[in-house]
């Protein structure tokens, strides 16, 4: 039996990374699967994006975010109302955002999973939640989770549709579940952390 240190599991987020990636099977055949799909799954990127997008845009929980400086927190009036209508998926700040959610997820798609890329999904939890960084962003749990749930979907549905042999397909599906599932530990960290507190 392997030994955990629980304390470490806390404070040390490589360590924490790689033993949930061991528990859930996340391996070397994993990223090779991911690597390997990279020239199918990258042009796919900005579709990827936009139906994320789309799925902000339909619910004031999630649109709200986008507002400039949070100014779209619950108490924030009846202009909210107003604010949203006027916040477009082209508006310039949609549009930086959704540029960064491209970027990541080139990132996952082409780049090794080593210390660099586990601070990096590190940070993707930490600077959603303003209690745990010094950011703008304010985004509760629940809205994070139902953003990977969906990411989920979306990215299992673009890889059925590449066409890819049935075992293929099967390994990269795996691959992106095990990698949504460190992403979600991750976020969460940051906020069961400041529950915990």
């Amino acid at each position: 039996m392997k030994h955990i240190d629980e304390k470490r599991l806390e404070a040390d987020v490589e360590y924490r990374f790689q033993y949930v990636a061991e528990y859930i099977g996340f391996g070397p055949g994993d990223e090779r699967a991911i690597r390997e799909a990279a020239a199918l799954t990258l042009p796919l990127v900005p579709r990827l994006v936009d139906e994320v997008y789309d799925a902000f845009h339909r619910f004031d929980a999630t649109w709200r975010h986008f507002l400039s400086r949070q100014q779209g927190k619950a108490d924030f009036g009846t202009s909210l109302d107003r604010r949203l209508q006027e916040l477009t998926p082209e508006h310039a700040m949609v549009k930086t955002r959704k540029h960064s959610l491209g970027r990541y997820f080139v990132r996952l798609m082409s780049e090794p999973f080593d210390a660099a890329m586990i601070q990096y999904m590190d940070a993707m939890g930490r600077i959603h939640n303003a209690e745990s960084h010094r950011s703008r962003l304010d985004v509760p749990l629940v809205q994070m989770n139902a953003f990977l749930g969906q990411l989920a979907d979306v990215i299992f549905g673009l890889i059925r549709g590449l066409g890819l042999e049935p075992d293929r397909e099967f390994a990269l599906i795996r691959a992106y579940s095990k990698v949504l599932w460190l992403q979600n530990d991750l976020v969460a960290r940051h906020y069961l952390r400041l529950a915990g507190s």
